[in-house]
């Protein structure tokens, strides 16, 4: 192990070694081992904190090292292969740490410097990956010319390859941090959709046209959903309610949108009593968005309708979710939907009894505000933890699964639902070896008693 340091050292200041031994396969596992509990270290370094883990991202330390192993094997030669591969690890490590104590040691000071020399961020970008172009490729340059006893420009154009093809590679893997930082979004895990959403930024005066289109769209949109309403009963509790899909990339949650209303209109009458506002390019001019001037007037119109000291309102939202609030995917800008938001919309309109739904991650933010005697509310996770199950190719997130797929039905009300289906969360994370998302729920037992009729009326079958 220390012929490898040695080796990866000398080369680091550009210098070879002569003759160095050739190391094992048990030395190269080392290497990778300690360089991605090093990599997971400075992530939580720079996050501050054993409570940001996030499981996927040990995925994406795992499957970059091998891709690092994969792509560098193709640039060495067989005799040496192993030992250089080794060194590069040590290489990487040493990398990782200078760069991390530069961001955690001096960020401030480097970004005043930078900005009072350079104007411009891009040619900051650019400047600093040309010299780290050529310091790596000199670096690897004397590590596989230590090894291989030769020294000539078609060492030096191989290893330019290298470092080509494993920039080429690190566009391709997604980043997702072990220890995610409280300012990290996921969407700039991938650097395909930081590119996207920066060149969807960039083209927006482009589509101002469009975008106004769909903005003129949506008071017919919603007046037309809240038309379609049937009116209250009078002696009677009628409950209403108001759906939306937040995140207009992935469908997942437009399918659990659906899925949950399905389970709802199972064990309470909501027929002709809902409102859908979803966020969908294929929706877009038949389905009011979900944003925050649409949530708000779609409360004070359903709030108009309904009994508001009598009748209940099932509010669901289904998206992705930040510690900030729940997240709102529109054409052209994103934004959040807050706890506070919410609240004050409800009270706003005077809608007494209400049934809040939150899927989505740090869910647990909308329990306080929100919760009193007469208000249920559901949520997939706690304050400071991410809830599963969002990927693109699934029906539901875990949550909704757990809840309204497997347990919201005739028989079961939300408390013994929302109990059964943490069991089942629990299980689900367990087996993924995911931080536990803790969902939370606030029981106002006011409303479960103004509920229970309800339930009580649909026995299990």
């Amino acid at each position: 192990m220390w012929s490898v340091v040695k080796l990866a050292s000398r080369a680091a200041v550009w210098r070879r070694t002569s003759d160095p031994p050739l190391v094992g396969l048990p030395t190269l596992l080392a290497c990778a081992t300690l360089l991605a509990a090093t990599r997971v270290l400075l992530q939580l370094a720079e996050a501050g904190s054993w409570d940001a883990f996030n499981p996927y991202g040990l995925n994406a330390v795992v499957a970059w090292i091998a891709l690092e192993l994969a792509i560098a094997a193709l640039f060495v030669q067989a005799q040496a292969r192993i030992t250089a591969l080794a060194a590069m690890f040590v290489l990487s490590l040493m990398t990782d740490i200078a760069l991390s104590a530069i961001n955690l040691g001096a960020p401030p000071i480097a970004a005043t410097a930078i900005q009072s020399l350079v104007p411009s961020g891009t040619i900051v970008l650019a400047a600093t990956y040309g010299l780290l172009f050529v310091w790596w490729s000199g670096a690897m340059v004397c590590i596989v010319g230590s090894l291989e006893r030769r020294s000539d420009w078609r060492l030096v154009a191989r290893v330019a390859g290298l470092w080509l093809a494993l920039f080429g590679a690190n566009l391709l893997v997604p980043h997702t941090p072990v220890f995610a930082p409280p300012d990290f979004d996921p969407r700039s895990a991938n650097w395909w959709e930081a590119v996207y959403a920066t060149q969807r930024a960039e083209s927006k005066p482009r589509r101002n046209g469009e975008i106004a289109e769909i903005e003129k769209l949506q008071h017919k949109l919603l007046q037309r959903q809240i038309a379609q309403l049937a009116a209250a009963r009078k002696d009677e509790t009628n409950i209403y309610t108001l759906a939306l899909a937040g995140w207009a990339d992935q469908d997942v949650f437009i399918k659990e949108l659906d899925g949950a209303l399905e389970a709802i209109a199972s064990v309470l009458p909501i027929k002709n009593r809902t409102v859908r506002l979803i966020n969908r390019p294929d929706t877009v001019k038949t389905i009011p968005l979900a944003n925050f001037p649409n949530f708000a007037a779609a409360v004070h119109g359903i709030g108009a309708i309904m009994d508001r000291d009598n009748d209940v309102l099932i509010l669901l939202m289904t998206s992705h979710g930040y510690p900030a609030g729940f997240a709102l995917q529109l054409p052209g800008d994103n934004s959040v939907l807050t706890p506070q938001q919410v609240a004050a919309a409800l009270d706003g309109a005077a809608i007494k009894n209400r049934v809040v739904i939150v899927s989505a991650c740090y869910s647990g933010i909308f329990v306080s505000p929100l919760a009193n005697d007469t208000t249920i509310v559901l949520t997939a996770a706690d304050a400071e933890h991410t809830s599963f199950g969002c990927a693109p190719e699934r029906d539901w997130t875990y949550f909704g699964d757990a809840f309204f797929h497997q347990s919201l039905h005739p028989g079961s009300d939300f408390e013994s639902a929302f109990d059964h289906a943490r069991v089942l969360i629990h299980g689900w994370e367990m087996m993924d070896h995911a931080t536990p998302s803790n969902p939370q729920g606030a029981f106002g037992r006011a409303l479960v008693a103004k509920l229970a009729p309800f339930f009580a009326t649909n026995p299990r079958p």
